[in-house]
């Protein structure tokens, strides 16, 4: 009586074993929560382009 306990307390280990690997593969991993990705500024940003002065403008305004 106790190796056929032993061995429905083996084959239940094995079945929740299996039944985890089985969950695993058809879900992918947990998920893992990042609280990083609350603060990102996720907001576009843009930035005022300067024209670039050239060394012609430059010697007109001195003459």
């Amino acid at each position: 009586m106790e190796t056929l306990k032993r061995y429905l307390r083996l084959l239940g280990l094995i079945a929740m074993l299996l039944l985890a690997a089985a969950g695993v593969g058809l879900t992918g991993a947990a998920p893992i929560h990042q609280k990083r990705e609350r603060f990102i500024d996720t907001a576009s940003q843009t930035e005022q382009v300067d024209k670039k002065e050239s060394q012609e403008e430059n010697k007109l305004g001195q003459e």
